[in-house]
C-alpha cells in the first residue's frame, strides 16, 4: 500500500497565502484561528476527486495509527510557515480527520509493507471544479 503524505500540505494554502502580519496574528492553537483554518482546509478538500480526498484521509489515518505522531510532524503543517507549535498534535489530527470526513477514524493496521510516498503524483491532485 502506498501512503501519499504530501496531499496533507495541499490544503494549507490558506495558510501559505497569508501576509506576515495575518501569520503574526495566527495562533494554530487558538479555537477561532483554528476553526477559520480547518474551514479553508475542508474548501479545498472539498474540490478534490475520490483519489485524492482517500489519500489525504489515509495519510491521516497513517500517521494516528503509526503510534508515533512526531515522527510524520512534518508532512501534517507546512514548516515553510512560522507558526506556534501545536500542542495536541494527536488532537489536531483527530479534529482535522473528523471535520474532513464528517467521521471519526477509526484504528487501522497498514501492515508492514506500506510505502510512503514523498511526492503529488505524476498527475498531481485530482480536482474537481
Amino acid at each position: 500500500m502506498q501512503i501519499f503524505l504530501d496531499y496533507i500540505h495541499e490544503m494549507y494554502y490558506y495558510l501559505l497565502s497569508m501576509s506576515d502580519d495575518d501569520l503574526d496574528n495566527f495562533y494554530i492553537n487558538d479555537e477561532s484561528c483554528r476553526a477559520k483554518l480547518f474551514d479553508a482546509m475542508k474548501t479545498d478538500f472539498n474540490t478534490y476527486g475520490p483519489v485524492s480526498k482517500q489519500r489525504v484521509l489515509e495519510a491521516i489515518e497513517f500517521i494516528l495509527s503509526s503510534g508515533d505522531v512526531e515522527q510524520f510532524w512534518r508532512a501534517v503543517v507546512p514548516h515553510a510557515v512560522p507558526l506556534d507549535d501545536v500542542e495536541d498534535k494527536r488532537g489536531y489530527l483527530l479534529s482535522l480527520y473528523e471535520y474532513l470526513a464528517g467521521r471519526v477514524p477509526q484504528p487501522r493496521d497498514f501492515g508492514p509493507d506500506v510505502q510512503l510516498v514523498n511526492a503529488i503524483g505524476p498527475d498531481g491532485i485530482d480536482v474537481r471544479l
